[in-house]
């Protein structure tokens, strides 16, 4: 399954700035909270100072009231706060004894202190649960003091800071997934640069690949492809080369066994010794003309890279072609159809042009139906010329003609003869030239048609 590194990356990106995002932003909530907070503790230590300031001033007022003749901490309670400014402040004091002897109107029923400092507690009123800071404090051995305050507007408040902080993010986002796609873009452009080297090279280039400006983190990537075409390049070097020798020593025994069977074949005149001979001939020439396709093939693999392409007319290297090799139609009685046109111009090598199209006549001629037809020419379209060379034949299937470029393929049954190697060094040309070669039925599948595209000069 494939995947994008850039999609990766920017999701990557995106996952990471959230993290850190939601966690400064949980960072500077919880710093907030701890203000909001602290500052309330400060304000529950003052106005239980301020408790402490009045506490003569309040108990001379609760003298005044008679517990045991019907006092009221709530009802009475209200009259004292008003009097001594205790109106805003939730405050409800006990006596040493554990009696309730104050209580502020909002105050809701807060538990008896039994050590001084700060607490939580949660309280039902109005049917919905409030949280209150609380702060207990004994003062002189006579009351017990609670103040507290709603922790709902602080703890409000500190929600909002944290949501007000994250709103930055509706805008940073997108210039957030702008920035990693130009960042990783820009970060992938020499992959890509060498993706584009490697996917615009011709396929027998092996050529290394520039290893200039290339990140650290590719250069591996770069170095071990080097290293293959390197090994890829002495491995098929060496092939070329076990060829070439291996088909140029054959050539002086095989040109000494041809002399010798000449010289019998002039000596001797009993017939069926003359048909051995000839049959024996036959398969010798076979041979020569396969050790001379053996070295035409290594010398175009291992020199295609240097050839020299020129601006040329086609047509000319095919009248050339066609009258050195005439001879072999005629003595099979062959019709040749190669009408007039005009000059087909291209771009490419002289040499290895003209060994294509002798070995696409020669198939040609020798594979024709006696007495068939073989037609030559080719189709000028604006951009491209597409020559082609057809001819009569047996029956060949798709499969068939699809095996004729494979090496040493020879079609079944086929007693003419050949090595097998003709088509094989016309697709190395038409690669050599970046043409394209189709072989294809003629005359309702009666005979096959070779055509190769080349680039047209205008």
């Amino acid at each position: 399954m494939k995947y994008s590194l850039k999609t990766r990356m920017i999701f990557f990106g995106l996952f990471l700035h959230a993290f850190i995002w939601l966690l400064a932003t949980s960072a500077a909530s919880y710093t907030t909270a701890q203000v909001i907070f602290e500052n309330l503790d400060k304000d529950l230590k003052e106005q239980t100072d301020f408790v402490r300031f009045s506490s003569r001033l309040f108990q001379s007022f609760y003298t005044r009231f008679d517990v045991n003749d019907g006092y009221d901490p709530m009802r009475d309670g209200a009259e004292i706060s008003e009097s001594i400014g205790w109106k805003h402040i939730n405050v409800v004091i006990w006596s040493m004894q554990g009696n309730l002897i104050f209580r502020s109107t909002q105050a809701p029923g807060f538990d008896l202190p039994t050590k001084n400092g700060f607490s939580d507690e949660s309280f039902i009123q109005q049917g919905k649960e409030n949280k209150w800071r609380l702060y207990s404090e004994n003062i002189d051995d006579i009351f017990w003091v609670t103040v507290g305050t709603n922790t709902k507007e602080a703890r409000q408040s500190a929600y909002d800071f944290g949501l007000k902080a994250l709103y930055p993010m509706i805008l940073i986002i997108p210039l957030t997934i702008f920035a990693v796609f130009l960042g990783s873009k820009k970060g992938l452009s020499s992959i890509n640069k060498v993706a584009r080297e490697v996917t615009n090279r011709k396929p027998n280039s092996l050529t290394l690949i520039s290893e200039h400006n290339v990140p650290e983190e590719v250069y591996p990537v770069v170095s071990s492809l080097n290293g293959l075409l390197k090994r890829l390049k002495s491995a098929i070097e060496n092939e070329h080369r076990f060829t070439a020798n291996s088909a140029h020593e054959l050539q002086t025994p095989l040109a000494a066994i041809k002399t010798e069977l000449q010289l019998c074949q002039r000596r001797t005149d009993d017939p069926e010794v003359a048909k051995d001979l000839n049959r024996i001939a036959t398969r010798v020439d076979r041979a020569v003309y396969t050790v001379k396709q053996l070295l035409t093939l290594a010398r175009i693999e291992s020199e295609d890279v240097q050839l020299h392409m020129d601006a040329l007319d086609l047509r000319t290297i095919v009248s050339d072609d066609l009258a050195d090799l005439a001879h072999i139609a005629v003595e099979r009685e062959l019709q040749i159809n190669y009408p007039d046109a005009e000059p087909w111009l291209i771009n490419g090598s002289k040499e290895s042009l003209s060994i294509l199209i002798r070995n696409l006549l020669t198939n040609a001629f020798r594979y024709t139906t006696q007495g068939g037809v073989v037609e030559v020419g080719a189709k000028v379209l604006p951009n491209t010329i597409k020559f082609y060379v057809a001819n009569d034949s047996v029956a060949i299937t798709a499969q068939e003609r699809e095996k004729m470029v494979d090496s040493f393929y020879r079609l079944p049954g086929n007693e003419m003869p050949g090595a097998g190697l003709g088509l094989s060094i016309v697709q190395r040309i038409v690669e050599v030239h970046q043409a394209q070669l189709e072989i294809g039925a003629w005359k309702n599948n009666d005979g096959v048609k070779v055509t190769v595209s080349f680039s047209r000069l205008s």
